[in-house]
């Protein structure tokens, strides 16, 4: 069994911890991402803005020294210009791109023009002279109708290496990180304070239920300061509690004192039924074997052919009602799990056609069809080995439900013969009806003991309600299986296969069979003895050569002495000494303590569940088959796990 499930998860402390702080980290990121990114965004604009403003403010004051050609002047603004700024070069250019004045932080001309710095440019303009107004001043504009505009006479360029920000940038992140780093730790200093605050009382009652599970049932005093309202209510409702599960033990001990007794007379009430159902089954059993005796001497008597099938069908019947009157004893055994079948040579053939026989007047008189078909290659002799009393008792109760529950219509009986190899057969039998049908919701309760399909004092058909519980116990019992399929309206379907073993040996046939060519080795792990040889013969069909075991306990012990040997495990589930579950499992942990590779096992049942399959697979076998097992079936889950 995983052990992850019963692994703790992260203690309350820390989850409350991680709820208080994983808010504040996502804003504490959320606040340093933000406000970091706006103060590089107004770095990069205060440089940009004080380097624009260098150039916008050096075109004017550079006006003179462009125009007048002085050199000196425009070297020394540069100069002081570059000193007072963050500016790497200054640059100033006439009207046709020549470079008249250049100045540096140690950074040639040749190279300004490489792309890596941010170039901010302004026009120096020459501004017109204004004389005077009302044209006084034509005199100074000459013929050659000049516009007055400004003049532009050159260009100066502030050059800026990105990197200067990345001081600043540097700068900005270190001291975002540090108030943030420090404000987020301080929060989470604060929140653990205050949790071991809430948390310690908690801790408290948790001790308190430790003691109330060890049996320690101990009243303490309730403390209220300091403590919330509701721990104090708790610790209350805890001390109640202790109380109560103090009285609990003590009607516990009285009940167990009780309960030695009671069980004591259940043993006793337990032998005198078991009795008494054997005095009422001699008792009712004499009169009828009277019934019977008669109808022997009568049948001796010159009878008409009518009268002769009449006589048939009431000794038949009387038989019958012997059966029933064994079902309550029969069910009363198995219950016990005292039933042991019998294993006697009967004719199968013979055996379903008396079975039908008897229940024909019956069907007549209620204006039913009763018809039996016998499909497959049926032998001149089914003879077969097993409890032919139960056999018959299986299909008398499936064909006196069917005439039970329909009306009009008919009850159709089919059986089919399935010969398979090493003298075993598997028997295929439908009870069909055209019945009133059972609705989804019974369909998994019909095989109940004491179950009627319509409950209530009124109901419409009587019984016991045992026939169908019986019917199933049986069925499983011989190693078969039992389903229905039903309709409202549309009526019922029975089917149950029961594999048996061939009474005689049949010669040997010309007949050419399947070629053997594999070494492979298979362990069949199965307590029924004909299942074992309808399982044996089949994998001897695909080229296995098979061994048996009835039992978990020797599935185990043959796997330790030769591990190797075996290419696939088929195992039934459920088997006396150990069942399939707990072999699986120890053949498992033995694989993993010795590193030994893991032999597949296949799951054999009869139980078709979701519940069955998922505990098979936690048990570490590798797939799952359904009994009765099929030929196909068997190949397809065999080919999954091995070449067949």
């Amino acid at each position: 069994m995983s052990t992850t499930a019963n692994t703790p998860g992260m203690s309350l402390s820390r989850r409350l911890l991680l709820l208080g702080a994983l808010p504040a980290v996502v804003i504490f990121v959320a606040l340093m991402v933000f406000f970091t990114s706006a103060r590089l965004e107004d770095a990069r604009l205060d440089l940009a803005q004080s380097s624009q403003m260098l150039a916008d403010s050096l075109a004017p004051a550079l006006e003179y020294a462009v125009v007048s050609g002085n050199s000196t002047a425009l070297e020394q603004v540069l100069g002081q210009s570059l000193k007072r700024s963050k500016a790497d070069w200054i640059r100033v250019t006439d009207v046709i791109g020549e470079e008249l004045g250049f100045v540096s932080r140690g950074i040639e001309s040749e190279y300004t023009a490489t792309g890596i710095f941010d170039i901010y440019e302004a026009e120096i303009l020459q501004e017109p002279l204004e004389i005077g107004s009302g044209g006084a001043g034509d005199w100074f504009t000459g013929g050659w109708n000049f516009n007055s505009g400004s003049l532009r006479v050159g260009l100066v360029q502030v050059g800026v290496n990105p990197d200067v920000l990345e001081t600043r940038r540097q700068d900005i992140l270190w001291s975002s990180l540090t108030v943030g780093f420090a404000l987020l730790v301080f929060s989470l200093l604060l929140a653990n304070h205050f949790l071991n605050n809430i948390l310690q009382p908690m801790r408290q009652l948790s001790s308190r239920v430790g003691k109330l599970i060890v049996g320690d049932y101990t009243t303490q005093p309730v403390s209220s300061k300091g403590s919330a309202r509701e721990i104090a209510e708790i610790q209350q409702q805890l001390n109640e509690l202790a109380v109560h599960l103090e009285q609990l033990r003590s009607a516990r001990d009285q009940t167990l004192a009780i309960s030695e007794s009671a069980r004591e007379k259940a043993e006793h009430a337990s032998q005198a039924k078991s009795e008494f159902l054997a005095t009422m089954s001699h008792e009712l059993r004499t009169p009828l074997n009277g019934v019977l005796g008669m109808v022997d001497l009568i049948h001796e008597e010159p009878l008409t052919k009518r009268q002769s099938d009449y006589l048939t069908t009431a000794r038949q019947s009387t038989e019958d009602l012997l059966t029933v009157i064994s079902d309550i004893l029969d069910y009363a055994r198995m219950d016990n799990g005292n039933l042991v079948l019998d294993q006697q040579a009967f004719d199968l053939q013979s055996l379903f056609t008396n079975c039908v026989a008897s229940y024909r007047h019956a069907a007549q008189k209620q204006g039913l069809s009763l018809d039996l078909q016998f499909l497959g290659e049926w032998p001149r002799h089914p003879a077969v080995l097993g409890d032919a009393p139960r056999v018959r008792q299986i299909l008398a109760g499936l064909i006196d439900n069917s005439l039970k529950f329909t009306s009009e219509g008919f009850v159709g009986i089919r059986v089919n013969w399935l010969e398979l190899e090493n003298h075993c057969v598997l028997v295929q039998c439908s009870v069909k009806d055209s019945g009133s049908g059972i609705p989804a919701e019974r369909l998994q309760s019909v095989f109940n003991s004491f179950e009627q399909l319509d409950a209530g004092d009124n109901r419409a058909h009587g019984g016991t309600g045992l026939g169908l519980s019986l019917v199933q116990r049986l069925v499983e019992l011989m190693g078969g299986h039992v389903q229905v399929e039903s309709d409202i309206g549309q009526g019922s379907s029975f089917r149950f296969e029961l594999p048996f073993e061939l009474a005689y040996q049949n010669p040997p046939t010309d007949e050419p069979r399947e070629q053997v060519t594999g070494t492979a080795r298979a362990l069949v792990v199965e307590d029924n003895l004909v299942n074992q040889k309808v399982t044996e013969a089949l994998l001897r069909k695909f080229g296995f050569q098979t061994e048996c075991v009835t039992n978990g306990t020797d599935a185990v012990r043959r796997i330790k002495n030769d591990h190797e040997g075996y290419d696939v495990i088929l195992m039934d589930c459920q088997m006396p000494v150990m069942d399939g579950y707990d072999a699986t499992r120890m053949i498992r942990d033995w694989e993993q303590g010795n590193g030994q590779s893991g032999v597949p096992i296949i799951a054999l049942t009869a139980d078709v569940s979701e519940d069955t399959e998922k505990a098979c697979k936690e048990a570490g076998m590798n797939d799952y088959l359904t009994k009765p097992v099929r030929r196909d079936t068997l190949r397809e889950v065999l080919s999954r796990w091995i070449r067949v």
